[in-house]
């Protein structure tokens, strides 16, 4: 016989998305809907949700399952969570868009499209001092994060034919070049894409160091907005010590509706060779669709064959 499951989904609002997600677990399963905060956990089995207070966790007393209808779980108490002994699940459903995103975040970085649109804007037709773009196709690339989206970026890169380096962390790689550490992926690299979670390890890993690494090369990031150190970046910009930078993720996010927000303390946005993105690479449409759906599907798998996948590992955080 079937267990009665208790499931809390924790959502903004009930969009189409969440109210498929609802009708299809309230068939095999008790649903509460609350909101993102002010809420308890008494009497629950399952959580679905997208961040979760230690004032919240501390009001579960049966909780076993945590389903993330997104991919980085930095918004949960992980610590906590692992010494309750509580799974936590998160989705990949939308990899392959942020791979595209930052794929096309690379072309658009190299071949200077931003910086020409607003120049033809202002009239100026042709740069007399850097009339030239570059092919990222002539590159080699490095992938700084190999999970799931690192592994679709390269599957980008592989199928047009790009030179593409990793750091060799023990997983199974195929069609792709390995090196033993950071340091020496920047050396290697033409451009550097950063894919990496948000953990301490992570914290300011591009530094004013490790961008000297990336002399006249270009970097990327749709992983973490703490990968890097923001101050750094400007100088190694504006010194023109990096070629280039497309930034897609920050440490600072607007309040909903908040006009004439800037996610940095420095100029970043008065610089032509940065293209500047607010968050964008998991806003592709239908994306929060197949989050939720994937999440669905888990769920419903475990509470009908016990079975489990992408489990976070936490004590790495990912």
């Amino acid at each position: 016989m079937m267990k009665d499951y208790h499931i809390c989904l924790s959502i903004e609002e009930m969009d189409p998305d969440f109210a498929r997600m609802k009708h299809a677990l309230e068939k095999i399963a008790n649903v509460t809907v609350v909101g993102l905060s002010g809420y308890s956990l008494a009497g629950f089995d399952i959580f679905i949700g997208k961040k979760m207070s230690r004032e919240i966790l501390a009001t579960a007393d049966q909780l076993q399952l945590i389903f993330a209808y997104k991919t980085g779980v930095d918004d949960f108490p992980l610590d906590e969570i692992a010494k309750r002994g509580i799974h936590v699940i998160n989705s990949h459903a939308d990899s392959d868009f942020i791979a595209q995103y930052a794929f096309g975040l690379g072309i658009s970085l190299t071949s200077r499209i931003p910086e020409f649109d607003k120049k033809f804007r202002r009239g100026i037709w042709y740069d007399h001092e850097n009339p030239y773009w570059k092919s990222i196709f002539e590159m080699k690339i490095g992938l700084a994060g190999y999970g799931h989206i690192g592994q679709a970026i390269h599957k980008i890169l592989y199928n047009n034919r790009i030179d593409t380096y990793t750091i060799n962390r023990g997983k199974k790689y195929a069609h792709i070049k390995t090196v033993p550490d950071l340091t020496t992926l920047c050396d290697t690299c033409d451009m550097l894409i950063l894919s990496l979670p948000k953990i301490p390890a992570t914290d300011c890993i591009i530094d004013r160091e490790m961008l000297t690494h990336l002399k006249n090369k270009y970097l990327v990031n749709v992983g973490r907005g703490n990968c890097i150190d923001l101050r750094a970046l400007f100088d190694a910009l504006s010194n023109k010590e990096l070629a280039g930078a497309a930034i897609d993720t920050w440490n600072q996010k607007p309040a909903k509706d908040e006009v004439d927000f800037f996610p940095f303390e420095v100029p970043l946005h008065t610089l032509d060779n940065i293209v500047l993105s607010p968050h964008q690479a998991m806003k592709v449409s239908r994306g929060h669709e197949q989050y939720v759906t994937d999440i669905t599907k888990k769920v419903i798998s475990y509470i009908l064959t016990g079975e489990l996948s992408d489990i976070v590992d936490l004590q790495k955080g990912y």
